[in-house]
């Protein structure tokens, strides 16, 4: 996933020189010998924090939770918690630091699709564990990396065909942001389309500085179709939402977009997305005993005035607890052994539902739900349990080829 943050953009270059050259540590028992080392690279500051902080933060509080029950092994974590200020240096150079100073166990970060692919080539060569929590295209092949988030065949597949089906629909209008995600996305999409009964009859991109989209709104008029998606993404590009109810639009087409979540919802009037439709792993919204739990324990920690958080919180949270099933299944910290128990299959019930190792293509098999802004809420519309990253296991198949480390193209 790429995006820009909307409220820290103009204060990204001059964040960058105030990242903290060390990390935050957090354990019960700070220098204990038997501590068991681990590491977190996330955006808690520059263009990309406003998903980089709430991954940040619930890494930390995984690891408050699992120390305060006594740890793993019995051991305590340290947490080596880096800010990477959203810059591609740091990544590198922290992700450098982990292995090599802090001797980490395992490493939880990467935000945009770019860091990921920058820290997962170092993790790969030292052999450290690697998880990444956010949702991106798909197609990570990589024995040594594990994927805890949405591909586009578990965000996109299930909510396009419950769209078609309930609104008949048999035309799309598509909108991407113009790079690598909106280009694999959009053939997804359009694979889903025809699947099911429906066509594509436009995929437009658009660079992350174009803030007009007035032109494509008069195109969406003329072309009346049954359904427009959004793979909008970057602060310039929050202003197709004000200036499709501008033209008389709300409610007329139905609109569904593939990556908005609260970060974007929040800097909007709900007016002004009413009736817009989404789909990930968790809103804050869902009802159950578990996510009850776990937002009370965030309130907590962060305040009962915390900004609403999404699905890429609860990734990271289940990223944490899965690796720490794995090491108690296995008994130790060797990577192979916790490679092969992850291969198994652990699954963790989570705020958003149940999260399953897929051995094929180590990424997760997951719940899923749709959405749809109503009074400015998040109003869950659909429900999909054991939902398979579909896009990724027709490329990578980690069980009959073990030696790779590559990004494939879905």
């Amino acid at each position: 996933m790429e995006s820009i943050n909307r409220r820290t953009l103009l204060r990204a270059a001059s964040g960058t020189a105030l990242v903290l050259a060390a990390p935050a540590i957090l354990t019960r028992r700070a220098g204990a010998a038997d501590a068991i080392e681990i590491g977190a690279l996330h955006d808690s500051s520059g263009s990309h924090s406003i998903y980089g902080k709430e991954m940040d933060d619930a890494v930390k509080l995984a690891v408050e939770e699992i120390n305060a029950a006594g740890g793993v092994l019995g051991r305590q974590l340290n947490l080596n918690a880096f800010d990477t200020g959203s810059n591609m240096q740091n990544y590198a150079q922290f992700a450098q630091r982990l292995v090599s100073s802090n001797k980490a166990s395992v490493v939880f970060g990467g935000v945009s699709s770019a860091s990921r692919e920058v820290i997962r080539p170092i993790f790969a060569r030292s052999k450290t564990l690697y998880f990444y929590d956010t949702f991106y295209e798909g197609g990570v092949c990589d024995k040594n990396a594990f994927v805890m988030a949405e591909t586009p065949a578990q965000m996109i597949g299930p909510a396009i065909k419950q769209l078609i089906k309930e609104k008949n629909v048999k035309k799309i209008y598509t909108m991407w942001a113009d790079y690598n995600y909106g280009y694999i996305c959009s053939t997804w999409l359009e694979k889903l389309a025809a699947e099911n009964g429906a066509e594509l009859v436009a995929k437009e991109f658009f660079p992350l500085d174009v803030t007009d989209f007035s032109a494509t709104i008069t195109k969406i008029q003329d072309a009346k179709p049954d359904l427009v998606v959004s793979g909008l993404v970057g602060g310039n590009h929050i202003g197709f939402y004000r200036q499709w109810p501008a033209a008389g639009m709300l409610g007329k087409i139905p609109l569904h977009c593939t990556v908005f979540g609260p970060w974007e919802k929040n800097l909007l009037q709900p007016q002004e997305i009413e009736g817009l439709t989404t789909s990930y792993h968790y809103y804050q919204t869902i009802d159950s005993p578990e996510n009850k739990a776990f937002l009370d324990k965030w309130a907590a920690k962060f305040g009962a005035d915390h900004p609403e958080i999404g699905t890429l919180a609860v990734c990271s949270y289940n990223a944490v607890n899965i690796w720490k099933q794995a090491v108690e299944k296995v008994g130790d910290l060797d990577r192979d052994k916790l490679i092969a128990a992850l291969e198994t299959g652990i699954s963790f019930d989570g705020p958003g539902g149940k999260m399953t190792v897929d051995a094929k293509t180590h990424h997760a098999v997951m719940s899923t739900v749709m959405a749809e802004v109503k009074n400015g809420e998040f109003v869950i519309i659909g429900q999909n349990t054991d939902v398979p990253p579909l896009d990724t296991s027709a490329v990578c198949d980690l069980i009959a080829d073990p030696d790779q480390s590559i990004q494939y193209q879905p």
